[in-house]
């Protein structure tokens, strides 16, 4: 699990697929504010271009027919890229949410092993 939470290794990159489907499931919405939206679960993209690291997920699951993305031109600077969640999105974010429970069951076995092994101590 290298780089597990912070978005290296692939992994990390799948987690940060699966927070930007959510985002986006949550609220169509341009790159940058989903880069903004990413840090409130303290998502940190990883490398120096770090936005060309973001908008290359983005692309990949435009790509995958998991997001679909509209021009918006309403705010009077450049036009502005939005990403919106497809049916095919939504469905691959119910689907990964079978692993994702699964993962939770499993931390919280590893905690409760943590702590009874400390009350040992």
């Amino acid at each position: 699990m290298r780089g597990f939470g912070r978005g290296t290794g692939a992994f990390g990159r799948r987690w940060v697929e699966l927070y930007l489907l959510l985002l986006i499931a949550e609220k169509p919405s341009h790159g940058y504010e989903l880069s903004t939206r990413l840090k409130d679960f303290g998502v940190m993209i990883p490398g120096i271009g770090q936005m060309g690291s973001l908008y290359r997920i983005l692309s990949t699951l435009e790509m995958s027919g998991l997001v679909a993305t509209d021009w918006d031109i309403s705010e009077g600077g450049p036009a502005r890229k939005v990403y919106k969640i497809t049916k095919e999105g939504l469905s691959f974010l119910e689907d990964a949410m079978e692993s994702v429970y699964a993962l939770k069951t499993n931390i919280e076995k590893f905690i409760e092993r943590y702590e009874a092994l400390k009350k040992r101590e």
